[in-house]
């Protein structure tokens, strides 16, 4: 081999590696870039964790989903959940396990109940400082509304939180 052959060979690893990281980056962000906003009612669950540092760990109304009229659910399948907006806040229509027509939000089936089914959406988390992350606990106990970026194939992005009668709580946010 060639000395200048090694140094291309070098120089396209290096740029391939750069490539995949930019591409997962993009990947990751694409909601908040492009997606469609919608404000979402939530309550905080549970807001640190000493493993894995200071958040809120969030649940949304739109959790609850309706049972999928076809199929089995099962915990673990991808789902669809169509969107409606009520006022400011948006509500779930229905579960479907394609893309439905119109505003949805793209989970998974975490638990399967009468009547409905449990769905996690990744944007289950917001990360802040220590200071800030008791200031949402205390400021949301009685809850609060989450704005959510969401793209076009459902999948989504939480950009910031806040209670129903004050400024937003801006923190770390969603750490992917």
């Amino acid at each position: 081999m060639t000395r200048r052959w090694r140094l291309r060979a070098l120089v396209a690893a290096v740029l391939l590696q750069v490539v995949v990281l930019l591409g997962l980056l993009g990947y990751a962000r694409y909601p908040v870039w492009f997606g469609k906003e919608v404000v979402l009612r939530t309550v905080p669950v549970d807001p640190r964790d000493l493993l894995r540092g200071n958040y809120a760990r969030l649940r949304y109304d739109i959790s609850e989903a309706p049972m999928p009229e076809v199929g089995v659910p099962k915990v673990g399948r991808e789902v669809y959940v169509q969107l409606h907006r009520k006022g400011q806040v948006w509500k779930a229509v229905e579960t479907r396990y394609s893309p439905p027509p119109g505003d949805f939000i793209r989970g998974r089936i975490r638990t399967v109940r009468v009547g409905s089914v449990t769905v996690e959406y990744g944007i289950e988390a917001y990360f802040a400082p220590k200071d800030k992350a008791l200031e949402l606990e205390r400021r949301l106990r009685q809850g609060g509304l989450a704005r959510v970026r969401i793209a076009t194939d459902g999948r989504a992005a939480l950009v910031s939180v806040e209670d129903t009668g004050a400024d937003s709580v801006q923190g770390a946010g969603e750490r992917p």
